[in-house]
């Protein structure tokens, strides 16, 4: 017997690391791998949508008890965007964050909300934002698409730098020359009598330094971290266009997972969405800190400024709109922005 039970011993204590090495594979595969993909910075206290991929990654992890890992690949490190979504629907990565201008081309709904002068401040543009017209541009985009859109990631206002004068009223955009990235930029300037002409990123720095245009439109930190201050003078947060991305992932991946992995991707998105708003508006803060200190002047409109340009330069961008798309996206939106000045008593 003392024979028979030191050899059970003995092939239990060899069969140890077997067992080991199994449950830990098995706890490996448990453990599903997240690939996230996108353009943005790496640095999450400087770009407003990486504070969001990284928070999302947090609760992800915190929220399966480490079942869900997700893994971060940062500024354009697999690709364009082309490319990236090329990978999102092989399911080679199963996530990524996109622009208007990507999208726009597979799906042109996509960017009418960044429609000039359609909100009048950022309260009414997250009204309708996360509400049902929001959601509704994501279901179709997913329905056209085969792509599963998760959620609209909106980065505040882009500001309109210039050479010329601080920018308050229709009558101070005359004879500015202005670069734009599209046309629907163009048809915005034109509408408050200025001229624009298509001018690439990379080109952007030198045409201002040189004349070729006197001023652009972007959000405030872009003009801070491209050092846009060495060439430009004025700086008017005229709520112009509203910045946002959308989330994206692979159907057949999002599909695959079980109700309860799919509220800890739900309840980690809302959370990226949050803290990507939070953090834009700081670094707008600290932005316009910044542009001060290096001489740019600041013009603040007023919800009256605004209105003035909103009735010039609203109406037509949103008819050049409808000859790109269906026009019901453009009227239903209008009607949402009614519906939320509305309930927001503006």
């Amino acid at each position: 017997m003392k024979k028979g039970k030191r050899f059970s011993a003995i092939v239990i204590m060899a069969l140890i690391p077997f067992i080991c090495i199994c449950l830990g594979g098995a706890a490996f595969a448990a453990s599903k791998q997240i690939k996230f993909a996108y353009l943005g910075k790496l640095d999450p206290h400087k770009a407003a949508y990486t504070t969001g991929v990284v928070n999302f990654a947090h609760i992800v992890d915190k929220s399966s008890g480490g079942g869900m890992k997700v893994k971060i690949f940062p500024a354009g490190t697999l690709g364009k965007e082309t490319d990236i979504l090329q990978a999102l629907r092989s399911n080679a990565i199963q996530m990524t964050s996109a622009s208007m201008v990507t999208l726009s081309r597979i799906f042109p709904p996509a960017q009418v909300m960044m429609a000039p002068y359609v909100f009048k401040n950022d309260a009414i543009a997250w009204k309708v934002v996360d509400g049902p017209y929001g959601q509704k541009l994501l279901d179709a985009f997913t329905e056209k698409t085969g792509i599963k859109a998760l959620g609209i990631f909106d980065s505040g206002f882009l500001a309109i730098t210039n050479n010329k004068r601080p920018l308050r009223t229709p009558d101070d955009f005359k004879n500015i020359k202005f670069r734009a990235m599209g046309p629907l930029q163009a048809a915005m300037f034109k509408s408050l009598g200025a001229s624009a002409v298509p001018i690439p990123w990379p080109e952007t720095y030198t045409s201002l330094q040189t004349g070729v245009v006197d001023g652009q439109t972007n959000a405030a930190f872009v003009v801070s971290v491209f050092k846009l201050y060495e060439v430009q003078k004025h700086i008017a947060l005229a709520n112009s266009q509203f910045g946002y991305q959308v989330w994206l992932c692979n159907k057949d991946w999002y599909d695959s997972l079980s109700a309860e992995e799919k509220g800890i991707i739900r309840d980690a998105v809302t959370a990226g969405r949050m803290s990507t708003r939070s953090m834009a508006l700081l670094r707008e803060q600290e932005s316009l800190a910044q542009l001060e200190k290096e001489g740019m002047k600041i013009t603040s409109l007023t919800s009256e400024n605004i209105s003035k340009l909103q009735k010039l330069a609203g109406p037509s961008c949103l008819e050049w709109l409808k000859t790109q798309m269906d026009p019901k996206w453009v009227d239903e939106m209008s009607q949402a922005v009614a519906e939320a000045e509305k309930q927001l008593a503006y």
